[in-house]
């Protein structure tokens, strides 16, 4: 699943999404996804620390619901995705009977040309087994 789970609005219904993956697999299957994350690349932390003081501040865009969300228009239209920190990925793993088996970011995986870079943001693959 590539980012498709981090395209539903709140963490609740993500959560029951994995729940209801779950419930569809053997047990000791293996779910292969992806998401972004907030801390990286390193260098966006500043933009998410600015985003942080906004949501302490209740000036963030009225139509996010969870630190983490964004909303932005390309090509396709506009579009909602939720960016989770690692350890956000590895709660909700357990939470929903998920056992994690290894995540790594893309670009530690190995070297991508320019095109690729240059076409897509770098993103975690995650492996985990049903309990």
């Amino acid at each position: 699943m590539f980012n498709g789970l981090m395209q539903i609005p709140g963490r609740e219904r993500r959560r029951q999404a994995l729940q209801r993956i779950g419930s569809l697999c053997k047990p000791q299957a293996t779910l292969l996804f992806t998401t972004h994350d907030r801390d990286f690349p390193p260098d966006e932390r500043s933009l998410w620390e600015a985003e942080s003081s906004r949501w302490e501040k209740g000036t963030h865009d009225p139509r996010l619901t969870e630190f983490g969300d964004r909303h932005f228009v390309n090509e396709s239209g506009e579009v909602f995705i939720h960016i989770p920190n690692r350890g956000e990925i590895l709660e909700d793993l357990t939470f929903t009977g998920w056992a994690h088996e290894f995540d790594v970011m893309r670009s530690q995986m190995g070297r991508e040309s320019k095109a690729v870079t240059e076409f897509s943001d770098d993103c975690r693959f995650w492996v985990a087994r049903r309990r």
